[in-house]
């Protein structure tokens, strides 16, 4: 499914904290009391030490939020397993497959984001903070509660460290996309603004809110024949229609660009009966593969 380059989506945006955000790095040995029990994680990034929002972090609650969604909408017999768990007898399934019978016979989360046997569409870059933006970072002060008397647990005190306020600049990329899945990326952005998806840890203390901002998605389409207002996907047939979309030409490609992502939402893709020609597609190659041994 790689083999050929289709189109690509990249969606650059800014991740501004509404709330504290604690995204803990890795353990410190414990030889300086001034440090915090928890700190946030922080990369090398021209010449400084900052903290950043991992991709991977950002991918996972994303993958999760989107495993909700499918649930919702597919039909009944639709199984999201969990990628944790059949690894290796998925990957023995698997094996022998071709990359079209792995990408339609696995499941339309693992088709967007992957697993260890099919590369996922869907990358998180490292978000890291804006220039010129304010970046503010504090330690907090907790202390654990008795789940039993609801009182304080002696002196079971921790300090995390947390951004209070900054902006990261984020950045995810589709490669070889099926409308549907840039639908569903929007919806999730859509989600993340609105809170209904926290970043990071602590979020059951109120941890993780982020907004959305400054967004900005750019497409490009690497087939010969110039696209009009359409999106297409990866799959000839793949097309809705898209008012004012302009392409323009790159030489090797059409690119096209629009602000924000709300429009994504209003993409002409009816996702509920997206899954369900997903899941008739799935049980057909499956079945194949029954037929052939596989």
């Amino acid at each position: 499914m790689f083999k050929n380059l289709h189109n690509e989506a990249r969606v650059y945006f800014w991740l501004h904290t509404a709330g504290p955000l604690l995204i803990k790095g890795p353990d410190q040995p414990g030889l300086d009391p001034l440090q915090p029990d928890m700190r946030f994680i922080r990369a090398w990034r021209n010449g400084k030490e900052v903290p950043f929002i991992p991709g991977s972090s950002l991918k996972g609650v994303l993958r999760s939020r989107a495993e909700q969604v499918v649930r919702a909408l597919a039909p009944d017999g639709t199984v999201i397993p969990d990628p944790f768990q059949r690894q290796r007898e998925t990957e023995r399934e698997m094996k022998d497959r071709s990359g079209y019978d792995r990408y339609y016979a696995s499941d339309p989360v693992t088709q967007l984001f992957g697993q260890t046997y099919l590369a996922g569409r869907l990358r998180c870059a490292d978000a890291f903070p804006v220039e010129g933006k304010p970046l503010q970072l504090n330690e907090r002060n907790h202390v654990a509660i008795n789940r039993i008397t609801g009182a304080t647990q002696g002196r079971a005190l921790f300090n995390p460290e947390v951004v209070e306020e900054g902006t990261f600049a984020a950045e995810i990329s589709l490669t070889n996309f099926a409308v549907w899945q840039l639908k569903l990326l929007g919806a999730l952005l859509q989600d993340l603004d609105d809170g209904f998806i926290l970043l990071g840890g602590s979020t059951t203390r109120g941890y993780g809110r982020v907004r959305v901002e400054n967004a900005r998605v750019l497409v490009r389409d690497y087939r010969r024949e110039q696209p009009a207002e359409i999106l297409r996907g990866y799959e000839h047939d793949d097309i809705v229609p898209v008012d004012g979309y302009v392409y323009t030409n790159r030489g090797y490609c059409w690119e096209a660009a629009r602000e924000g992502v709300k429009w994504l939402q209003t993409l002409k893709v009816d996702l509920a009966e997206t899954l369900k020609k997903l899941y008739r597609k799935q049980r057909e190659v499956l079945q194949k593969g029954m037929k052939h041994g596989g």
